[in-house]
């Protein structure tokens, strides 16, 4: 048993050896990852430093930092004549700010989120470093959000602007003094501004000359001279060792005394030309312009000469700047150029409205016939069938909407058509009765005819147009319709009920789908406060906005730069509303006007009343030249 013992204790000493020693390879896991961004170590200049002599401001990390983005999102204030060059040595990230500084001025150099820590790209977070090149060291900034005038939403990108110079149009042609551009909130911040009144402005800047130099470029601009703030505000150098989790951008947001909101828009700019034409078929040619054609606009045929003074018809689209030229002699219909002189009004160097022509070829080729189709066309010795035209309806056999009306489209003009060969049937028990209803032609569009009736819920109908009713200017006839169609039922519909009060002028208070688009369902024009209501709305979600209609011509108005005119005030229900069929929606809506606000919108009308008087006085005077 003595000798035993001894065997078993190193049989057991050796098994736990050979087990603990046998465990798995792998990879360490390398701790946890990496989030916290670069920090600055050292600066040249200091932060906020003072009677900087230099060109180079070099920034050194306690780790490698990329900063590819940088190029783009730096932006110095005062602006530099010259992009600033930028490169990297070790961790010292060096900006060439290139011409000599002003002297005594204090500048700010922005780089939102462009530096990042080079192993896994943590952003140093709204990092801004200020200098100033004399003993003293400006410290007032001005902040707040730049939005779309039309919808409200927030502009990323836009340079915003301020200027010393006092005149409202000063941005055209002279440098900003101080800029900064806004996030994707729309929110910006100028700091290290030194004291005095400035004008502030906005810019979508096309052409980055901080300039506004283009007709399509956005614009903004504030009423009235601005002063900054003096506040104490946190600074990068302050955070360096902070614990807080709050951003040093939510604290310069929420350390605003005032915000400035400044509304995007663009200028009505009439730079009127011919875009396009193209002759697409032998009986219609389409002309695409720049702007909406006016009164004036005419249309005159040099070859072949017409023998009928009505050889054609003219459509336009909603905007009047597109149009449809059908051509109904049937001569020229054959003949393969057409030339034609456009005349139409044009905006000179003085923004006078005078006439101008153009002469153009229009030529069509008609499709040759090739293959089998040739083959089959020799080989018949019947004639061909005369061809007929076909009307487009909007109607469906289930569930049409009781507030439409019907929509009929021909392919062509008609050359006649006998309205009375159109008929309506309601059935009533097993039988069909034929009701008496409205129907009239498309003001725009000679093709296009509607019919209206008081449709009852769920009752069924028969649209019918008879054979022959219609002909083109071909001579071809229209084949039959006839089309069965229910009305939707009453149950699946919903209501909105709006309250609307502190109206303080005109509004148009419009639906809209609950889409980036926001299409316009319905709208409706008021006067004051009131309680209105959209019906036979389909279950789903809707947006409401109101606009500050001040002229009262019921479509939302641009501003004016030199006017001094803001566009329309608009504004959006809090809250998007969503229905449910046989549903109906109460809602109060106190709108957030204060006296002033009203102050200025009579302003504004005053303005825009005036320009309107110069505008008709031009307009007169260029078409008596024209004609």
């Amino acid at each position: 048993m003595k000798k035993i013992f001894p065997i078993l204790f190193f049989a057991y000493l050796g098994y736990l050896v050979f087990t603990t020693s046998c465990a798995n390879p792998g990879m360490p896991t390398g701790g946890a990852k990496d989030s916290i961004p670069p920090v600055v170590v050292r600066t040249i200049p200091d932060f906020n430093g003072r009677n900087f002599n230099g060109t180079e401001v070099s920034l050194t990390f306690d780790e490698f930092v990329i900063s590819d983005q940088l190029r783009e999102a730096l932006v110095v204030s005062p602006p530099l004549a010259k992009r600033p060059m930028i490169r990297t040595k070790s961790k010292t990230l060096i900006i060439d700010l290139g011409d000599e500084l002003k002297e005594n001025q204090t500048y700010s150099l922005d780089f939102k989120d462009a530096i990042a820590d080079n192993n896994e790209k943590n952003p140093l977070e709204d990092f801004r470093f200020s200098f100033s090149t004399g003993p003293d060291f400006d410290s007032l900034m001005i902040g707040g959000y730049v939005k779309d005038a039309k919808n409200l939403e927030p502009i990323e990108g836009a340079v915003v602007m301020l200027h010393s110079m006092q005149e409202v149009e000063a941005f055209k042609d002279s440098i900003p003094d101080y800029i900064a551009t806004t996030d994707k909130e729309g929110f910006y911040v100028i700091s290290n501004i030194a004291h005095g009144t400035y004008r502030l402005y906005a810019l979508r800047d096309a052409d980055n000359t901080m300039t506004y130099n283009q007709a399509l470029e956005q614009i903004a601009f504030h009423d009235s001279l601005v002063i900054p703030q003096d506040l104490t505000l946190p600074d990068y150098e302050s955070e360096l060792n902070s614990e807080d989790t709050v951003s040093i951008k939510e604290k310069r947001r929420d350390a605003l005394e005032t915000p400035f909101f400044l509304m995007l828009f663009e200028e009505d700019f009439f730079d009127q030309y011919l875009d396009d034409y193209k002759r697409e078929r032998a009986n219609l040619v389409r002309f695409y312009f720049s702007e909406s054609v006016s009164d004036s606009f005419q249309i005159e045929l040099l070859q072949p000469t017409p023998v009928v003074d009505d050889w054609s018809i003219l459509e336009y689209n909603a905007t009047s700047d597109s149009l449809m030229l059908w051509v109904t002699d049937t001569v020229l219909m054959s003949s393969d150029t057409l030339q034609m002189k456009l005349s139409y009004q044009v905006a000179d160097s003085l923004q006078n409205l005078v006439m101008t022509s153009d002469t153009l070829d229009l030529v069509y080729t008609k499709p040759e016939v090739t293959g089998r189709r040739r083959a089959k066309k020799e080989n018949e010795d019947q004639p061909e069938p005369i061809p007929h035209i076909a009307f487009k309806h909007n109607l469906k056999s289930k569930g049409f909407d009781v507030y439409r009306d019907i929509s009929l489209e021909a392919p062509e003009p008609l050359k006649s058509f006998d309205l009375a060969m159109v008929s309506l049937y309601q059935k009533v028990d097993t039988l069909e009765e034929a009701r008496t209803f409205e129907l009239w032609q498309d003001s725009l569009s000679a093709r296009k005819y509607y019919i209206r009736y008081p449709w009852e819920f769920e009752e069924e109908y028969r649209l019918q147009v008879d054979s022959a009713a219609a002909y083109n200017y071909s001579g071809h006839p229209n084949n039959m319709l006839n089309q069965r169609f229910g009305i939707q039922e009453e149950s699946y519909y919903a209501k909105i009920i709006l309250n609307i009060s502190g109206l303080v002028d005109y509004g148009i208070v419009q639906l809209l789908e609950n889409t980036e688009n926001e299409k316009v369902l319905q709208q409706l024009r008021i006067a004051e406060d009131s309680e209105i209501e959209f019906p036979f709305l389909k279950p789903d979600k809707y947006k409401i906005r109101l606009i500050l209609d001040r002229n009262n011509n019921g479509v939302w108005d641009t501003g004016d730069l030199d006017e001094d005119i803001q566009p329309e005030q608009v504004m959006y229900f809090p809250k998007i509303l969503k229905l449910r069929s046989n549903f109906e929606v109460r809602e109060a809506w106190v709108l957030p006007m204060i006296q002033y606000e009203k102050e200025l919108i009579d302003e504004d009308k005053e303005k825009e009343d005036a320009k309107n008087k110069r505008n008709n006085t031009q307009s007169q005077r260029a078409g008596s030249r024209g004609f």
